[in-house]
């Protein structure tokens, strides 16, 4: 990562950039949404939706929504992006590893190093498809995805010139990789693991909203989809859509671009929507939200396979994740930022 040159990204920044990178609390809000439909989905099911499931979907759109913007708007230098990107996911990632696996020795989800080391090395996503499995790190295979995709967009930003060419390219890919999942699981008859982990299927839904994210900002968006409706009429589509009488692939092919469509229309949004996604309550459990993420995992699969009750379960899960968001993750990441 700290190969990637940032001289040909240092550009001159603009009042209007600096603005595009000002906190929106509707924006915390819609990641405090999407950890709020993961753990409805893991301790207490909807039927006939997969909330979990769906919950990582808004994280991704929101994640290509941001790098949208870092990477190719406000032009990012590299090097204080990767180092910002380690601060914030690293140090909280490596303390839930080494505890879960220490915490979790004896039991019947228990893992050994080597799983621990490709959660480590953002690797889980395909040796937990093609290796083993190791439950309680399941989900780091969203993390995974994540990390592949910033330095795919990062490598874009520094070889294709023009935003136009960017959007085309980012267009290109993401058709590419939702074909490939469809492929994967319905021509192929792959399982939904062994298809929706891959990066190079899941990508699709980061590389989506990026696109949108340059087409709004460069004011090629559609009149029409500015209308303060849209984003709440396509984020309700898209999670209609996710339900479970509609086929896999169709989620990932008309469901996630709605639901990218959404969070970058957000900004046109009414109060009826950003209101609620700007309250107190919405903000913090996005900025808890990936402690959250991490820790909720090996407590959900207490309840979904050994039928442990869910409140307590859940209980659990705040209490370790707010020891790690002030314990770890915020202390860490801002001693990294000031002094690396």
């Amino acid at each position: 990562m700290t190969d990637i040159s940032a001289a040909s990204v240092a550009l001159p920044r603009t009042a209007a950039d600096s603005e595009a990178r000002t906190r929106l609390a509707f924006l915390d809000g819609w990641r405090g949404l999407s950890i709020a439909l993961v753990l409805i989905g893991h301790f207490f099911p909807v039927p006939g939706i997969n909330l979990g499931v769906l919950g990582v979907e808004f994280f991704f759109v929101l994640s290509g929504r941001l790098m949208g913007e870092i990477l190719f708007i406000e032009r990012f230098p590299l090097k204080k992006f990767f180092k910002r990107r380690f601060s914030r996911i690293y140090p909280a990632l490596l303390v839930f590893v080494i505890a879960a696996m220490i915490g979790l020795a004896g039991t019947y989800i228990a893992f050994k190093w080597k799983a621990a080391l490709t959660a480590l090395t953002f690797t889980y996503n395909y040796a937990g498809i093609f290796i083993n499995r190791a439950g309680a790190l399941d989900h780091i295979w969203s993390l995974c995805v994540e990390e592949h995709s910033y330095i795919l967009l990062a490598l874009i930003s520094v070889v294709v010139p023009g935003r136009a060419n960017v959007v085309r390219l980012l267009l290109v890919l993401a058709l590419l990789a939702m074909a490939n999942g469809a492929i994967s699981y319905g021509v192929l008859g792959m399982g939904y693991e062994t298809t929706y982990w891959r990066t190079d299927v899941h990508i699709a839904s980061i590389l989506l909203s990026a696109a949108i994210c340059l087409l709004k900002a460069d004011g090629r968006l559609p009149a029409f989809l500015k209308s303060r409706y849209v984003a709440l009429a396509a984020a309700a589509a898209g999670v209609l859509l996710f339900s479970n009488p509609i086929p896999t692939p169709l989620h990932y092919t008309l469901a996630v671009p709605l639901l990218a469509l959404a969070v970058n229309t957000l900004d046109f949004a009414g109060g009826t929507l950003k209101g609620p996604l700007s309250s107190r309550p919405m903000v913090m459990l996005g900025l808890w939200s990936y402690s959250l993420y991490l820790w909720q995992q090996p407590f959900y699969k207490f309840v979904d396979e050994r039928g442990s009750a869910p409140i307590p379960m859940l209980a659990a899960v705040f209490a370790c994740a707010l020891a790690s968001y002030y314990i770890v993750e915020k202390p860490a990441r801002g001693w990294l930022n000031r002094n690396w």
